[in-house]
């Protein structure tokens, strides 16, 4: 007997199959369809979005006056509501209206902190962090500063990193550590400016390192002479 199928028997075996999973492939297929112009849809949907955010972002910006304090509100409230890349734009400039003009850094940091969870770009996250870790400096949060500044891995931001982790070492009164951190700026090819900054803050911290040596030195003789007397 053999095993092949006439054609008219394959034929009917292909009509049986589609007559029992016509359904499933139907469905498959509206799947399919659906999927495809949803995401279409979805696509073109946050496209406009994206350039109402930005229009209304711009506008937003040219309303800032910094004979009016309150100009800043709406580009906060934006900043809140909106969950394009525009939110983290208004955030970064509502921050610095803060500082600049209001002087209030707290607010300024809690911006940023909030730009922070929505950022998804490294090269912005590296930005956000370090202005921050300046902000934390300012309210001396040495050690905030110092962790914040730790957040940003990228050797690109090696020279801005070190010297600002050393300007915060000085203020710890962490001389060395402060030396260390802006000869690593040094080797890290600053800008021709910034490079002139860091030598100075250099040589003022080895003077420091210096000082706080020799006042060490003169305690521990004074405890020493104490201690002999009793």
């Amino acid at each position: 007997m053999s095993h092949q199928l006439s054609s008219e028997e394959q034929l009917e075996e292909i009509k049986g199959f589609f007559a029992k999973k016509w359904k499933i492939m139907v469905a498959v297929l509206v799947i399919g369809l659906l999927t495809f112009y949803g995401w279409r849809y979805w696509q073109s949907y946050k496209a406009e979005k994206a350039i109402e955010s930005s229009d209304k972002y711009e506008q937003l910006i040219t309303q800032l006056d910094a004979n009016k304090p309150d100009s800043v509100n709406e580009l906060v409230s934006f900043a809140k509501d909106n969950d394009t890349i525009y939110s983290v734009f208004a955030n970064l400039r509502a921050a610095k209206f803060y500082v600049e003009v209001l002087k209030d850094y707290p607010e300024a940091q809690a911006l940023l902190v909030d730009a922070l969870k929505k950022a998804d770009s490294e090269p912005v996250k590296a930005i956000i962090n370090i202005r921050i870790a300046r902000l934390q400096y300012q309210q001396g949060q040495y050690q905030e500063s110092l962790t914040s500044l730790g957040n940003v891995t990228n050797e690109s931001w090696g020279a801005v990193i070190n010297d600002h982790r050393g300007d915060v070492l000085v203020k710890m009164s962490r001389y060395a550590d402060a030396m260390s951190a802006y000869n690593a700026a040094l080797t890290s090819s600053p800008t021709k400016d910034l490079e002139e900054s860091i030598k100075m803050k250099l040589n003022q911290a080895e003077y420091l390192k210096a000082k706080q040596q020799v006042e060490q030195e003169a305690k521990a003789k004074q405890a020493a002479s104490e201690e002999s007397k009793n």
